[in-house]
């Protein structure tokens, strides 16, 4: 038998990956189903008879069945059958909205092989699914780049990243290796004091902008008793002495781009500073620490084709207030003012606010986005008509005292989403129960279990070419019909070029 060409390329590579929007394995080329892979899942040859090594793929691998050729294959642990014509060359954006409990975390991977995680939570859920996801407990090959991005300096987005950026376990064959950390400018010292300020015009702004290595090194150098912030970033330091930590910002003038590939931009779309005695300073909100240091996170968007990812940090009322201005160049909490002010009919204040919106929604405006804060409800109606998003995903946990997501957040989020039934996912609902779903006390004692269960419910997954995109969550427990398994709840967006918009498909 001949081999196709595809498979050239493949067994050049060593690897394949699974076409849209879903794939299954199975044990004989027409048997029984034995696996359920998603768009963009990683798919290797087999292992040899002792598991110590992949094979490579050749004549001997194909079996032609029906007229169709197959290929034996390894993906999510399992061996089976696969349709050539159901593997790709081509690696995905992928992002991971991982559910680590209590606040944010993110893993995002580029289609070129690098890996973001975007804030960590405040427990080791991140920490164990990547341990999970790269089996750092047996030695391997070389692991992939990584980059870390604090929104902002808040526990629970911080606080995950301390078993990362600290030294390995004992048990520990292999090491991620972060070779940058990027946060807002906001280092927050011991008794949440956030740094020098100054008041200009009756303005007060935080004038301490920490935005390169080298002034973040002299801060910590100077603290006598640190911060846990402090602690975290100094431990990094420490552990990877060649890292690089730096702040990131927008200059409104110009793209600022955080990461670029030949496919993938990844692009930085606050905190925005401003200027005070010619240096970096960012506006306080309120006199409130917390509003401030929450309402300059990093907010990225990811760019990939037709379809654009928001990733949000912790923004609130007065800081998307502050965005839809800096972007728009209008004042928009005058023009709200003026609005509620108004009797009877304001057309002319209303339609400058509808404006506002409008003249921002080139730049937030987003096929999926990050929710701000965990659903709180401390967002405007006007930023969320900006964002304007076909699908929002919530991530937030058990036992806040918060009561995160609030409900009137949904509704707005529902309300103000693109199409006739928008799409909102929660980390916390994708799961069935508190913080592990319920599986006996001394199973979960086991690391294994406790890394599996973080990486398999409540973990909200996208996968996207930048002109078809899924939504995956992983069921409670898989259905079987007709020899056919199904472990994923899937929705898809596919871009059609008559009506110029992402349309669902069933």
């Amino acid at each position: 038998m001949p081999i196709p060409s595809k498979l050239r390329q493949l067994t050049r590579q060593g690897h394949g990956f699974a076409v849209f929007p879903e794939v299954r394995i199975f044990d004989k080329p027409g048997g029984k189903s034995i696996q359920h892979l998603l768009f963009g899942d990683y798919i290797t040859p087999p292992k040899n008879k002792t598991r110590t090594a992949y094979l490579k793929w050749n004549e001997s691998s194909m079996q032609e069945h029906e007229g169709e050729t197959w290929l034996r294959v390894r993906s999510r642990q399992d061996e089976g059958w696969i349709r050539l014509d159901e593997i790709q060359t081509g690696r995905l954006l992928e992002v991971n909205f991982v559910d680590i409990g209590q606040g944010d975390g993110c893993h995002l991977v580029t289609p070129a092989d690098e890996h973001f995680v975007i804030d960590a939570g405040e427990s080791d859920n991140m920490y164990r699914f990547l341990r999970w996801r790269f089996n750092l407990a047996k030695p391997g090959g070389q692991l992939p780049k990584f980059h870390a991005v604090v929104s902002h300096p808040d526990e629970d987005h911080y606080k995950g990243f301390a078993p990362l950026l600290s030294s390995p376990p004992a048990g520990q064959s292999r090491q991620i290796h972060f070779e940058k950390i990027y946060h807002n400018g906001i280092i927050q010292r011991t008794g949440s004091t956030l740094g020098a300020s100054a008041s200009v015009n009756g303005r007060k702004y935080l004038t301490d902008f920490i935005d390169t290595h080298k002034k973040l090194t002299r801060v910590l150098d100077a603290e006598g008793k640190k911060s846990n912030y402090e602690k975290i970033l100094a431990g990094a330091i420490a552990t990877f002495p060649d890292i690089s930590i730096e702040a990131v910002s927008k200059d409104l003038t110009k793209e600022n781009l955080l990461y670029k590939d030949k496919s993938l931009k990844l692009e930085v779309l606050a905190p925005v500073p401003e200027l005070v005695g010619g240096k970096k300073a960012l506006r306080w909100f309120s006199d409130d620490v917390g509003k401030t240091k929450n309402g300059h996170s990093v907010v990225l968007m990811a760019r990939i084709g037709k379809v654009k990812v928001l990733l949000g940090g912790d923004l609130n009322s007065k800081s998307a207030d502050y965005l839809m201005s800096q972007y728009s160049g209008k004042d928009i909490e005058e023009v709200k003012k003026r609005v509620a002010e108004a009797t009877g009919n304001n057309s002319a204040a209303q339609a400058e606010l509808r404006q506002i919106i409008e003249d921002c929604r080139p730049f937030f405006q987003s096929e999926v986005a990050k929710s701000c804060h965990h659903g709180s409800h401390d967002i405007t109606n006007e930023f969320l008509q900006a964002i304007n998003p076909i699908a929002t995903v919530i991530s937030s946990g058990d036992e806040e005292s918060f009561c995160h997501p609030r409900p009137e957040t949904l509704g707005a989020i529902g309300k103000y989403g693109r199409g006739d039934r928008p799409l909102i996912y929660s980390t916390e609902l994708s799961r069935s129960s508190s913080e592990y779903i319920v599986i006996e006390a001394k199973k979960l004692k086991s690391d294994k279990v406790k890394q599996r269960v973080v990486s398999t419910y409540g973990m909200i997954t996208l996968r996207t070419d930048g002109e078809k995109l899924i939504l995956a969550q992983k069921l409670e427990k898989q259905r079987s019909s007709f020899g056919q398994i199904t472990k994923w709840q899937i929705d898809k967006l596919i871009w059609n070029d008559e009506r110029g918009e992402f349309i669902s498909k069933k």
